[in-house]
């Protein structure tokens, strides 16, 4: 039971870190031909607090932000399918 166990982690990791590398590969390619970054429209709010405790949404405006088209993250650049489901940011003051 316990060689399966530490079987099943070593093919975990290993698929992660082929999945990991063969992203970086196609990232690199894309940079190389302009196509590797994309961008996303972004809404955000700010979270005013009140004086009960909670906090009220004010809208700040929608902005064009840049993107990675990759599955893991690329530099400071978020993938765009996590930007394309999480298009709504909110920031405390």
């Amino acid at each position: 039971m316990r060689a399966l166990l530490e079987r099943s982690m070593v093919v975990l990791l290993a698929a992660l870190l082929i999945s990991y590398a063969g992203d970086w590969l196609v990232y690199r390619y894309r940079l190389a031909h302009g196509t590797a970054l994309g961008s996303v429209k972004v809404n955000q709010f700010l979270a005013v607090p009140l004086k009960d405790g909670k906090y009220e949404l004010d809208w700040t405006g929608s902005q064009q932000v840049e993107c990675a088209r990759a599955i893991f993250p690329r530099g400071s650049d978020d993938p765009c399918w996590w930007l394309k489901r999480h298009a709504d940011q909110w920031t405390k003051p």
